[in-house]
């Protein structure tokens, strides 16, 4: 889980939430150094729509700014990944910026999207939310074989999935 290694790896962890509406999140995911955060993971979740019942408590925990993944486990729910892709990313100035400059533009970042899915019965999952991630170099590095996101054939993908990518690119800029 995002927010266990990067605790682990840099000390803190906390959430901020860039922008949020019914449908989908932008999140930085940082540790905290000499009173700055630094952006180690940036986030699009988009949301299943309904929220299956059974994930509603933490669900609004996580409206309220709450970890995803962490406030799901901590809720009971089992948690898996299904990866749609990886691939790396240029680093963007917005990128650059929540990352205290400690990421330079044009550096390559490691991109994940997956499909999270939960529930109190393993057996059972139901998806939860599409989840677009870039990271820090210094948290994920970008693996030698990673490909380009622009590399990547998107047209057999959900439409969430899709908005979820668009809209980390767009942030990442």
């Amino acid at each position: 889980m995002n927010s266990k290694r990067i605790k682990a790896r840099f000390g803190s962890y906390h959430v901020q939430v860039l922008h949020q509406d019914a449908a989908t999140r932008l999140a930085s995911l940082c540790s905290r150094h000499d009173a700055a955060d630094i952006c180690r993971t940036l986030a699009v979740a988009r949301f299943a729509n309904p929220t299956p019942a059974a994930l509603a408590e933490a669900d609004a925990l996580i409206r309220e700014g709450d970890s995803i993944g962490s406030t799901l486990e901590q809720a009971g729910q089992h948690l898996s990944r299904e990866i749609i892709a990886e691939a790396s990313v240029p680093c963007g100035d917005a990128f650059t910026a929540l990352t205290g400059q400690t990421v330079r533009r044009d550096d390559l970042l490691s991109l994940r999207l997956y499909r999270l899915d939960a529930g109190p019965d393993p057996k059972a999952l139901m998806p939860y939310a599409t989840i677009a991630e870039a990271h820090h170099p210094e948290h994920i590095p970008v693996s030698d074989e990673a490909m380009l996101v622009t590399e990547l054939g998107k047209e057999d993908w959900s439409a969430d999935a899709q908005l979820a990518l668009e809209a980390l690119l767009t942030a990442l800029q």
